[in-house]
């Protein structure tokens, strides 16, 4: 575990970052970051979305500040990854799916439908994603903690292990509206291609667009959080 000061102060106590490794404990704590940050999606939802990204990830960190955590980022490195942890990860997905299917996270409304979106989405982020080093999985800071710095500290430390891994390029995959795409812009990441978002669609009942953003790890320079 790492420690760090905020540069901010709540409770008038000067507050501790700290990091370390995602616990299966923390899952409950990641649905409910879930749940605030996305609130559009259903409880039965937000848990199958943090199963879904955890099964994808091969970087897994939380933040916290004393016991409590307030943000997570789960990350993806190829290099950490050989084709049994692939064949894994398609095994996870597809379970995921079932439990969504049979209700064994609770009554999603319009199963199928949720699951022919989010089966589109995959493909479609396949086909509009370029051969990276990496990925940026899930990514979400509690919104009481937000502007303090949390998320660019869980993400300085990701890009550094990917770099640590020899990684060049990453990629994430946000939405327009329901996620704070600026972030990444200002971080130094690229817009390289949008496309409707099935899943996001369905769930706020407009249009939104998946954005994929990707960092050039040598060549980036991010800016100040303002």
């Amino acid at each position: 575990m790492q420690n760090r000061a905020l540069g901010g102060e709540k409770d008038g106590a000067t507050m501790s970052l700290s990091f370390r490794e995602f616990r299966h404990t923390d899952t409950e704590r990641c649905v409910e970051i879930t749940d605030k940050a996305w609130p559009e999606l259903e409880r039965p939802m937000s848990i199958a979305t943090v199963e879904w990204y955890l099964s994808s990830s091969t970087c897994t960190e939380v933040a916290s500040i004393g016991d409590k955590m307030v943000g997570l980022l789960f990350g993806k490195i190829d290099r950490d990854l050989n084709s049994f942890g692939r064949m894994r990860i398609r095994l996870a997905h597809a379970n995921v799916y079932l439990r969504v299917l049979f209700g064994l996270y609770g009554r999603v409304p319009d199963r199928m439908s949720v699951i022919r979106c989010a089966t589109t989405d995959d493909r479609n982020i396949a086909a509009n994603t370029p051969s990276v080093d990496g990925e940026v999985v899930f990514f979400a800071v509690d919104a009481d903690y937000r502007k303090q710095g949390i998320g660019r500290a869980l993400m300085d430390r990701f890009v550094q292990r990917a770099r640590k891994a020899g990684a060049r390029k990453i990629s994430v995959c946000t939405s327009d509206p329901g996620s704070d795409w600026g972030f990444y812009e200002r971080y130094g990441f690229t817009k390289h291609s949008s496309f409707r978002d099935n899943f996001m669609s369905l769930a706020r009942k407009e249009e939104v667009k998946a954005l994929i953003y990707l960092l050039d790890i040598d060549k980036s320079r991010p800016k100040p959080e303002l």
